[in-house]
């Protein structure tokens, strides 16, 4: 079937809009312009045509009528007459051929890859969507793969490091724009791809990231975090038993140390990888862990979009935890790998840096330790030459005292000695002089000078007076008198004179 209409420089933006009888429903019909100049105020061009019809329509819409011209400044303003019926097979047909007609070349679209799916006959399938930037409208064009054009696809992906297809991947593709008439749809069929376009999206993104982790001064923030000395209890994030896994806790095993590995599983790439990833940090960081480890596997450089995205960064730049990072791509760093506290090429990497740090204080320890015991060895080494030093002086002093004391005590003795004889002779002396006097004062010698000694009759020494009449005895140096006293008269002396 020939077009209805052949094209004209309508502006490609613009929709027209004709409405046939009420009783058929409404009828959209928008315009797509090829270009070219019109010769005059008249517009052929080719339509595509969507039906809506009317909640009171009493006939099916599916008629279109052939528009011979349409005014551009001065369009219609009574409703179009429907004078042909179209069967939905002539119409594809006809909208077919239309795309044939308007886009009769392959074609560049860029958008960016929503809904993926792998088709298990090899066709893959995908939508290509340029979200609204004033609204909530997302612009898609549906896109089909074949699997005979597949290989060339992914070898030219291959060649430049971009890695599969996969949702979430800004892309620009070739391909060829098609009616697909079964699903009543438009649709892409993909031949090619730009891969530099897809690395060149990822690197803009990337910087715009950048600099707004910069202004919010966020790529300093973990990197400020100090690292424990020993950081044995480590918090791995990474997809349990993969190969950086694997490399991880392998390397951490063959150390002689006792770590202690905390994992908590999360998918690194794909549509749940960004999820998993805020989930394993928030709840890592809760935990007493002294490291947290992000790792995974090598890959192209699409494969590490999720560690591109500002709101994983944020994540790394604002746990409370050190976070070191093993992504595993040899050329490029990521955004993680920027605000991470410390960023190595390989899972492998990693972990023997923190082998190493384990190492580097056990090393510090043992010589510390070694340091400590020659110092002490040192020190009571010194002691002992200093105690047998000090006992030498102090036997050396205390000979010299005792030769000195001994000295004298010899004089000392020899003085006290001489003294002692000197105050014997003189106490012998006075003592021969008291005993020549108590002599001289015992009674028999007094007797012996003629004194006598009176006693009354019970034997008493009289020293005073004596009634008239007593019975006296007088004791003398030969004899013994006794008398009976006739009287009695006081001594005269100088005190009773007195």
């Amino acid at each position: 079937m020939r077009p209805l209409w052949q094209p004209s420089t309508l502006d490609p933006t613009q929709r027209l809009t004709f409405h046939h009888e009420p009783e058929f429903g409404s009828l959209r019909i928008i315009g797509l312009p090829t270009t070219g100049q019109a010769k005059s105020r008249h517009i052929r061009t080719h339509f595509i045509f969507e039906l809506l019809p009317l909640t009171q329509a009493r006939t099916p819409p599916y008629c279109v009528n052939q528009l011979n011209s349409i005014e551009r400044n001065n369009p219609p303003r009574h409703p179009v007459t429907i004078t042909h019926t179209w069967s939905v097979g002539d119409l594809c047909e006809a909208v077919r051929d239309t795309f044939t007609a308007v886009f009769p070349d392959e074609l560049w679209l860029e958008g960016e890859i929503v809904g993926l799916k792998d088709h298990s006959s090899g066709h893959v399938y995908f939508d290509l969507i340029e979200p609204s930037t004033t609204g909530n409208r997302v612009d898609k064009m549906s896109v089909a793969l074949w699997r005979g054009r597949r290989p060339s696809v992914e070898s030219i992906l291959s060649r430049a490091d971009t890695g599969p297809l996969a949702d979430g991947i800004k892309v620009r593709i070739r391909g060829e724009l098609t009616f697909y008439a079964p699903q009543g749809r438009v649709q892409l069929q993909m031949t090619a791809i730009d891969p530099h376009h897809t690395l060149g999206q990822l690197a803009v993104d990337k910087e715009k990231v950048l600099r707004t982790l910069s202004l919010a001064g966020l790529l300093e923030a973990n990197a400020a975090l100090a690292l424990p000395a020993v950081p044995l209890h480590i918090g791995l994030i990474t997809s349990d038993g993969s190969a950086a896994y694997n490399d991880f806790v392998d390397e951490i095993a063959s150390s002689p140390y006792p770590f202690n590995i905390s994992l908590i599983h999360s998918s690194v790439q794909g549509a749940d990888a960004e999820t998993d990833l805020l989930t394993a940090i928030t709840v890592m960081s809760e935990h007493r862990v002294d490291v947290i480890a992000i790792v995974r596997g090598g890959g192209a450089r699409t494969d590490l979009m999720t560690f591109d995205l500002e709101s994983v960064a944020r994540a790394v730049a604002g746990s409370p935890v050190p976070i070191f990072s093993g992504i595993g791509h040899e050329i490029d760093r990521s955004v993680v790998d920027e605000v991470a506290h410390t960023a190595f090429k390989t899972p492998t990497a990693c972990a023997a840096a923190l082998v190493q740090r384990v190492a580097t204080f056990n090393q510090r320890l043992t010589e510390s330790s070694r340091r400590i015991v020659a110092l002490a060895m040192n020190r009571h080494d010194r002691a002992t030459a200093l105690v047998s030093s000090t006992a030498r002086t102090i036997n050396d002093r205390t000979r010299r005292t005792l030769d000195v004391t001994e000295e004298r005590l010899g004089a000392t003795k020899a003085r006290v000695q001489g003294l002692a004889r000197i105050a014997v002779n003189r106490e012998t002396q006075r003592i021969d002089r008291i005993v020549d006097l108590i002599g001289a004062l015992h009674p028999d010698r007094v007797l012996a000078r003629g004194f006598s000694i009176t006693r009354n009759k019970n034997g008493e020494i009289i020293r005073g007076t004596v009634a008239p009449g007593s019975e006296i005895s007088s004791e003398t140096a030969s004899s013994l008198i006794t008398s009976t006293v006739t009287e009695s008269h006081l001594r005269q002396t100088e005190e009773t004179n007195d």
